[in-house]
């Protein structure tokens, strides 16, 4: 595929698409990622994920092809998290970073322990409601999961052992994106209480995956992170 000519690419490698075609507001986008750079850079974390899920662009022609916009935000999302989790483990050290993560695990594994079909409220009289069966199938499948990534890391902490979750069918991206079968009232969960509790299950597993990226690293695989997240690899979009 041929590339675009580099006058047709920001700073940060993201692509524009043809002059008709729409795309994110070029401003919009070169303003955020730069002041993004500056509070990554800055002391403390003044970036958090939550401010980059709340981005949000206008739609302009001419604009920045949104795929690659989208990728450099995710990008640097995983860097603003491997940089707290570093700050985290250089703090406190990598058995107290370990105990937060299971510590919401176990919060994120009561509900499995309840019987099928009842692990949450039931949906409101005629409101939609989500299949309780295909809720029940992913709240194993992400405690299975966890609870396999937990007995996988090396206790000891001398070679932590890095696992790539993505290939295993479950993933913080996989499971913020879940779908279910929509019911109605009572047929199935209500959806508030699943949608909270997929956040949840988001946030262990986001924790979880920056834990084994970052327990292993030096300090310059961390301070890199954010020209990896939104430098040339952003131009790498189909």
């Amino acid at each position: 595929m041929a590339h675009k000519p580099e006058d047709e690419r920001d700073a940060f490698g993201i692509a524009r698409v043809g002059k008709r075609k729409w795309g994110y507001d070029v401003a919009q986008v070169d303003a955020f990622l730069e002041r993004a750079h500056s509070l990554y850079e800055g002391e403390g974390a003044q970036l958090t994920s939550k401010d980059i899920q709340g981005a949000s662009f206008d739609m302009r022609r001419g604009g920045y092809e949104y795929k690659q916009v989208d990728a450099a935000l995710d990008r640097l999302e995983r860097a603003v998290v491997d940089k707290k989790t570093a700050w985290e483990i250089s703090q406190g050290g990598r058995v107290a970073s370990r105990a937060k993560i299971e510590a919401l695990f176990a919060q994120v594994a009561e509900h499995a322990q309840r019987s099928m079909g009842e692990r949450f409220a039931p949906g409101k009289a005629k409101m939609p409601s989500y299949d309780r069966a295909q809720v029940d199938a992913a709240v194993d499948r992400i405690v299975a999961h966890v609870s396999s990534e937990l007995q996988a890391m090396d206790t000891a902490y001398e070679e932590p052992q890095h696992h790539d979750t993505d290939d295993q069918g479950v993933s913080a991206a996989s499971v913020s994106h879940e779908v279910f079968t929509q019911r109605k009232g009572k047929k199935g969960y209500d959806e508030r209480q699943v949608d909270y509790y997929l956040s949840v299950c988001t946030h262990l597993l986001t924790r979880l995956e920056s834990f084994a990226r970052v327990s292993g690293y030096d300090e310059s695989a961390v301070s890199s992170a954010l020209a990896r997240a939104t430098g040339a690899g952003a131009g790498g979009g189909a």
